[in-house]
């Protein structure tokens, strides 16, 4: 395989998938999925792989998209260290004060 997309249907509660790849690869990582739960939040409601469908779209600037994925994913990690940061200030703010 050697490109993936997912997007996070969360309102329909689906991950919508692409990948790009030879067939051998594609139907690897589809085995993968269908027998291993690899969700990062995990729960007890098991998760169910479709049929594989021909992608017909427009085609995918795989460059582009893994840039904005990467900038994106980088962006999450600064906003969660700011959040964990200013928890963390506070709290030493109260021992301070406290003092």
């Amino acid at each position: 395989m050697r490109q993936l997309h997912a997007t996070n249907l969360v309102a329909e509660n689906k991950v919508h998938v692409i990948v790009n790849g030879d067939t051998e690869s594609i139907d690897e990582f589809v085995d993968h999925i269908k027998n291993n739960d690899i969700k990062i939040k995990t729960s007890s409601t098991p998760h169910n792989v479709s049929g594989l469908v021909d992608y017909d779209g427009p085609d995918i600037d795989w460059n582009r998209y893994e840039t904005r994925f990467m900038t994106g994913q980088m962006t999450k990690g600064f906003r969660l260290a700011n959040e964990i940061l200013d928890k963390i200030e506070k709290s030493l703010t109260n021992i301070t004060d406290k003092s």
